[in-house]
């Protein structure tokens, strides 16, 4: 009798195919772009799935700038995990140092557990929509559970891709280099890694290990996507309202990056961020600790202004002289005042 109201029950419509399709696509493409791994949503189906299909989350993102300070070099653009990781941290303005090295890593077995188990409502759903006789709640059931093992399969070839990177940055070089980024909201980070991991993992888009499985996964989504629209929108109003329910929560856990382990990436790249107190960009600059020749390529990116600006280069110079950046502001401040005379000394 109960089974029997739940598929006539419908008081009210939602528009399912617009829940499954607008909202919250660009968060999760950054989420999960930056192939980290959660231990509460890594199992949980998500809104806007086609960013999978569609290969999105590894697209690269404009408006990123990668000064090579060591080797004088300028990229333009960057791997899409790499600027996804960064646009998914609350930076400060200017003063984080990201220190990037290989590593062996293993993900705790308690992290696996418990997103796999997270994972199970989805199952749970599928088969009592199939219980109470919702043939379209249970073919909506198995694409979302579906649209969970693509994922996997498409964010594993990615993270494996990266391993590889990271192997290759091990044969290629292990000197350290002082790299400066911008991003496009306007902050700017100093990272600190070596040569190989630079060229192979910051600015080369991890390539799958396996293309035709990867390739497959992709079409794949696009039909268990299509699947998913078209069984949603036609089953009962319960089964919709309990779809809808688990893939917004599960959607606002992933976009808010809960449970997620942000330091390593993959099985072999390990990031860890240190923030100094904010300060004006020179403080990070002066953290770099340049030659007169990094100087040089610093004025010609733009970064640093020319040389007839005497009154920041004297200023410059008399806080590196301090060790002193954190008073930056204090320092420049004093160019009206009459004691400005010794800085320029």
């Amino acid at each position: 009798m109960l089974f029997s109201e739940l598929q006539t029950w419908a008081p009210f419509k939602i528009d399912a195919l617009g829940v499954v399709t607008m909202l919250g696509a660009d968060g999760v493409n950054l989420a999960i772009g930056q192939l980290t791994q959660s231990r509460y949503t890594d199992w949980l189906p998500l809104l806007g799935a086609y960013v999978i299909a569609n290969n999105h989350v590894a697209e690269p993102i404009p408006g990123f700038s990668l000064y090579n300070i060591t080797d004088g070099i300028l990229a333009t653009d960057v791997s899409g995990w790499f600027a996804r990781w960064l646009l998914c941290q609350d930076l400060p303005y200017s003063s984080s140092t990201i220190f990037i090295a290989p590593e062996t890593l293993r993900r705790p077995i308690a992290h696996q557990i418990s997103a796999v188990v997270l994972g199970l409502p989805t199952i749970v759903i599928t088969i009592f929509v199939g219980i109470i006789g919702d043939w379209w709640g249970f073919a909506n059931g198995i694409s979302m559970i579906a649209s969970v093992i693509i994922r996997q399969i498409v964010l594993g070839q990615n993270r494996c891709g990266l391993d590889r990177a990271v192997e290759r940055a091990q044969e290629m070089s292990d000197q350290l280099v002082k790299v400066f980024m911008t991003l496009p909201n306007g902050k700017a980070i100093t990272i600190i890694t070596t040569r190989g991991i630079v060229v192979n993992c910051l600015l080369t888009t991890p390539r799958p290990p396996s293309p035709r499985l990867y390739n497959m996964a992709l079409a794949m989504g696009w039909l268990v996507f299509g699947v998913h629209i078209i069984a949603l929108g036609m089953a009962t109003l319960f089964c919709q309202i309990l779809s809808v329910v688990l893939l917004i929560t599960s959607t606002f856990l992933a976009t808010r990056q809960s449970g997620m382990d942000r330091q390593p990436i993959g099985r072999r790249l390990f990031l860890q961020r240190t923030d100094a107190k904010e300060e004006f960009r020179a403080a990070a600059y002066a953290r770099l600790q340049l030659t007169p020749t990094e100087e040089a390529s610093m004025v010609q990116w733009h970064l640093f202004p020319h040389k007839h600006n005497e009154l920041w280069w004297n200023s410059y110079r008399h806080a590196q002289q301090l060790n002193n950046f954190e008073s930056w502001d204090d320092i420049l401040a004093k160019k009206s005042s009459p004691s400005f005379k010794y800085y320029s000394k």
